[in-house]
């Protein structure tokens, strides 16, 4: 009964290699499905089409499964190489339904989604549902901005009716007695958010929240308590034993919570498919990325703006700060390196007789100063945006951040000597932004023996004379988009932060 490994046209047969499938109908009728659902996906998107995702999920291969890695699969998963379905599951979809999940899937590898770096200590269920609201806002975005939202209803069915971000907050704060039965997060103003910001909203949201398992009064944390009415207070598993001694008629299970009787990692929700982890490198999911918008562009269709955004970095690539930084301590390393320190010697002399001693290579520890913008167009954001960029600097070498605004604080200096030292930055002023003082009063305050100046603002400032430059590398890392061209030195723009 297993699928056979061919392909038909470029495009994937559905395979089970598990048999899983009740019948070679149910297979053949599954088999059918994937292939129509490639059919509507290659088509334009004036005719209901997507090519970016038929040419980034065509290719690859699909089977039927009911667990992989040691993860069950109840609906769909990825792991950036194949995709898999569970039978009953795929079996309830209809095309549109069935493309909007390989959409659902395939972003989850694009936005790095399941990496073991972003997941680490969260909690894994809010995560994955974090994850949802960024991918299915993309997705219904999508959907209207390519006009399909007039050729079918993007939610509902199989794939659950939508529930926005706020109706989750309010269901949380028990504004709304209860979410829908079958539903899928699902919101389009959360694009442009980050899953980290969304998994942050949701922890504050059960902190505060009157359906909350107390922990302080030996609760769980689950949302398990009834908020309000005739039984507040109660668990909605019911009245537990008062008791603990009793085994017999314990309506609660053995690892269940004693005070509401919640099962172990008891949730209320759970996320629309199976978060697998990605089995591609960075390079092989932006390659993939590459070419299936290259693929919609000669099919004129479309790829998605949150896709179009990363793309854009990859065709034009920029040098980041760090980057930078590292480049300019590393140049200066090669330069004094080279150079002999006659007062210190190798400890061990060549083989010669009598033995001669060469001289060590000069030591070389990067020396730099880092001057923060706090005035009043700098968000704490923006602030916390271009310290990052320092964590570079912060080991091995010796600096210094120096507040300013309408003038520069020597007041706040911080001495830098490890990155944790950052953490001590001061945030003096938010005023004016009038930077001139500063680079006139640098080299009395903290002297000219630099390797590196950096200036962290958001380029709402005036240009500083030519004749007040440094002796040494100036970068200015501004912390938005605006278009900033200083007199000297170079510029590092960074990303936005996105809330």
């Amino acid at each position: 009964m297993g699928g056979s490994s061919t392909f038909v046209g470029g495009i994937a047969r559905l395979q089970d290699p598990s048999n899983l499938a009740s019948s070679p109908r149910q297979l053949k009728d599954l088999t059918d499905k994937i292939s129509s659902t490639m059919t509507r996906l290659f088509r334009k998107p004036d005719n209901g089409g997507n090519p970016f995702l038929f040419a980034l999920a065509g290719p690859k291969p699909h089977y039927l499964a009911t667990e992989m890695y040691g993860h069950p699969i109840n609906t769909a998963a990825t792991n950036g190489k194949a995709f898999y379905w569970h039978p009953s599951f795929l079996e309830s979809l209809d095309e549109n339904q069935c493309s909007t999940i390989m959409s659902h899937e395939s972003f989850h590898v694009l936005f790095f989604h399941c990496s073991g770096e972003r997941c680490a200590g969260k909690n894994e269920k809010d995560w994955n549902i974090s994850c949802d609201y960024i991918v299915n806002g993309v997705i219904e975005h999508d959907h209207v901005k390519t006009r399909r939202d007039q050729k079918y209803k993007l939610w509902g069915g199989p794939l659950g009716q939508a529930i926005p971000l706020q109706q989750l907050m309010d269901w949380f704060d028990a504004k709304l007695d209860k979410l829908p039965d079958h539903g899928c997060f699902a919101d389009p103003t959360c694009v442009g958010m980050s899953p980290e910001t969304i998994y942050d909203k949701i922890q504050q949201a059960k902190q505060n929240s009157p359906r909350r398992c107390k922990e302080r009064n030996g609760g769980c944390g689950a949302m398990s308590i009834i908020p309000k009415g005739a039984n507040a207070g109660q668990s909605i598993f019911g009245a537990g034993p008062q008791d603990l001694a009793l085994e017999e008629g314990k309506p609660w299970g053995p690892r269940c919570c004693l005070k509401c009787g919640a099962p172990p990692d008891y949730s209320p929700y759970a996320p629309m498919d199976s978060h697998l982890p990605s089995q591609q490198t960075r390079d092989e999911t932006l390659g993939d990325m590459m070419r299936a918008a290259e693929a919609a562009t000669q099919m004129r269709g479309n790829v998605p703006s949150e896709v179009e955004s990363a793309l854009a970095d990859l065709k034009k690539p920029q040098l980041s700060p760090r980057d930078i930084i590292r480049h300019c301590f590393q140049r200066k390393a090669i330069d004094v390196g080279n150079k002999n320190d006659w007062k210190r010697y190798k400890r061990r002399g060549m083989a010669m007789t009598p033995p001669v001693y060469m001289p060590k290579k000069h030591d070389f520890k990067p020396k730099w100063v880092a001057m923060l913008d706090t005035s009043g167009s700098m968000s704490d954001e923006d602030i916390a945006n271009g310290l990052k960029e320092l964590q570079l600097c912060g080991d091995n070498t010796e600096g210094y951040v120096v507040p300013c605004d309408a003038s520069p604080h020597w007041e706040g200096v911080v001495r830098i000597t490890k990155s944790t030292d950052l953490k001590r930055t001061k945030v003096i002023g938010r005023g004016g932004t009038v930077f001139d003082q500063f680079f006139e009063q640098l080299p009395k305050r903290l002297g000219n023996d630099f390797d590196l100046v950096v200036i962290i603002t958001d380029g709402d400032c005036g240009h500083i004379p030519l004749n007040l430059r440094p002796a040494c590398d100036v970068l200015w890392i501004i912390t938005n988009d605006r278009q900033f061209k200083p007199n000297f030195g170079r510029v590092c723009q960074l990303r936005p932060v996105r809330t």
